[in-house]
């Protein structure tokens, strides 16, 4: 299968407008196919600029519910929070109409987490648009190399869309809630964010494929775009 082309703009202001727009566009498609749409979005720095955009772009907010591709098993308070992320710089202005799916519940066991998260889930999918990173060791959501959930993680026959990760070594450090390979695809788009000379030379190709990432890379099932700067 041929691997998605890298899209590159100049700056990283660039990245973060062609991403907003192409997530917005896809939102407002999903809605006008379906009367609703899930938008799967991403933590960590990165995407808080395309965040800060979107939440000022005409969207038929009303009609999305916005979930998480994964979550640090943290309370919204906490700085890590991809929750709290995405409340501080999405969920604002005319944005804050969404419906929000958490990945933590206050007074939940992280092992009951996938139980009680996936009926949130369940009402974003089919997603409208998945937004991902890829981290410098090919993950993506909580999904690690290595980690003893990767395999159920990956598995495109579960029936699964919500697993709890264990913190491992290398990584991650904390415990971790994610949806799966089977949730993530379920979606009419997925974009990959990147930024760094290191992670565009890990997807230009030929991708590893004993990296996570692979698996997105490889499946037919929702076409893929990579959006890269420097």
């Amino acid at each position: 299968m041929a691997l998605p082309k890298i899209e590159a703009f100049a700056t990283r202001e660039a990245l973060y407008d062609a991403a907003a727009s192409v997530v917005a566009l896809a939102l407002t498609e999903a809605v006008a196919k379906r009367g609703q749409a899930g938008f799967a979005a991403t933590g960590g720095s990165t995407p808080a600029p395309v965040y800060d955009r979107l939440a000022t772009m005409t969207v038929p907010w009303d009609k999305v519910v916005v979930t998480l591709t994964d979550e640090r098993f943290v309370p919204p308070s906490d700085p890590s929070s991809n929750e709290g992320l995405v409340r501080r710089h999405l969920l604002q202005g005319e944005a804050a109409r969404a419906g929000f799916a958490p990945l933590y519940f206050d007074g939940v066991a992280q092992e009951a987490v996938p139980a009680k998260a996936e009926a949130g889930v369940a009402k974003a999918l089919p997603f409208g648009v998945t937004l991902l990173g890829v981290g410098p060791d090919g993950h993506f959501a909580s999904l690690f190399p290595g980690n003893p959930k990767l395999a159920e993680g990956l598995d495109p026959r579960s029936e699964r869309t919500v697993i709890a990760v264990p913190p491992g070594q290398p990584a991650p450090d904390l415990p971790r809630i994610s949806l799966t390979f089977q949730a993530l695809i379920q979606s009419s788009l997925i974009v990959l964010l990147i930024t760094g000379g290191a992670k565009k030379t890990l997807l230009e190709g030929p991708v590893d494929q004993g990296l996570p990432i692979a698996a997105i890379l490889n499946q037919d099932r929702a076409p893929v775009r990579i959006l890269w700067a420097e």
